[in-house]
């Protein structure tokens, strides 16, 4: 959330995007963040499209009648009218090329105290945080919570609701909320997407509950091009069935600030793991990181 969009408690600011959604609990807002390492980013196109094609969905003419209004500037002006492409490269031009960073953009409709004009309250307002990332999570252990989303497949609007939902899992020693439907079936993670291994074929729950995943969409074109196959299945949350009626050996949690993250633990319940499988596969998502391109060029000549 991709799938959503997320880390453990006890993290500070950089663990994910619902502190600000607390802040804003009345504030319907898309998020989208990504790990930024010494300037590299894993598929920073596809956290881009996904941010944009959100606001469009959420917030229909809002979005697209009027410029935005941009207030992440890097040169500390006062909110101005922008395009994305405008967005896009201030947000590049602000995060550091070193150490790790975790960028979070946000848009919602401005407010009267946060529009400058009358009219700028029917306007989209996207704004920018810049915070260190913590280290990447190698094993993430969840509790079950039932998936009662209003907006699934956008990244932003729920994360009132799933806050709460982590914070509930991190009471019971979990890093998130593994959301299930009323047949204890699957959809992702309060933060991230939850995918398993069932011998060598990966099973990905359906899409039509669940964000689109960008650390996923990578993971899948380099098992597609490795010959691994992959399905979309029902993945139900029993870690005590037998693998055959769960549809599962192993389950991947997967997000864009700890990438392959296994499960090691589910309603208390510890689980196996592929060692072999997760030392192949975590470095060959890593590699993929580049430093983002604006229209096909680096920003400001970087990494030319």
């Amino acid at each position: 959330m991709q799938g959503h969009g997320a880390a453990e408690a006890g993290e500070g600011d950089a663990r994910d995007d619902s502190d600000a959604a607390g802040r804003k609990a009345a504030v319907v807002s898309v998020i989208e963040s990504w790990r930024v390492d010494s300037g590299r980013v894993i598929a920073h196109a596809a956290h881009r499209e996904r941010f944009e094609r959100c606001v469009g969905e959420l917030f229909g003419d809002a979005a697209t009648a009027h410029p935005l209004l941009w207030s992440g500037s890097p040169a500390g002006t006062n909110t101005v009218d922008a395009d994305w492409r405008r967005i896009w490269a201030d947000v590049l031009e602000s995060v550091p090329l070193a150490d790790s960073w975790f960028p979070r953009l946000s848009a919602h409709l401005a407010a009267e105290s946060e529009a400058g004009r009358d009219r700028d309250r029917d306007r989209v307002l996207v704004e920018l945080a810049l915070r260190p990332a913590p280290e990447a999570r190698p094993l993430t252990k969840l509790v079950t919570r039932l998936d009662e989303r209003r907006w699934p497949t956008l990244k932003g609007p729920d994360f009132p609701y799933l806050s709460e939902l982590r914070a509930s899992a991190a009471e019971h020693g979990a890093a998130d909320a593994l959301l299930i439907d009323d047949r204890g079936v699957i959809t992702e993670a309060a933060h991230g997407t939850v995918v398993g291994w069932r011998g060598e074929t990966l099973v990905i729950p359906a899409a039509r509950r669940r964000v689109q995943g960008t650390t996923l969409g990578v993971l899948d074109k380099l098992l597609a091009m490795a010959g691994v196959p992959r399905v979309e299945g029902e993945l139900r949350a029993d870690p005590l069935a037998a693998s055959a009626d769960r549809g599962w050996d192993e389950l991947w949690y997967l997000n864009t600030l700890h990438g392959i993250s296994p499960v090691s633990m589910l309603d208390g319940t510890r689980l196996g793991l592929d060692v072999a499988r997760v030392r192949r596969w975590r470095p060959r998502l890593e590699e993929t990181s580049a430093v983002p391109l604006l229209d096909g060029r680096p920003p400001d000549g970087r990494g030319a």
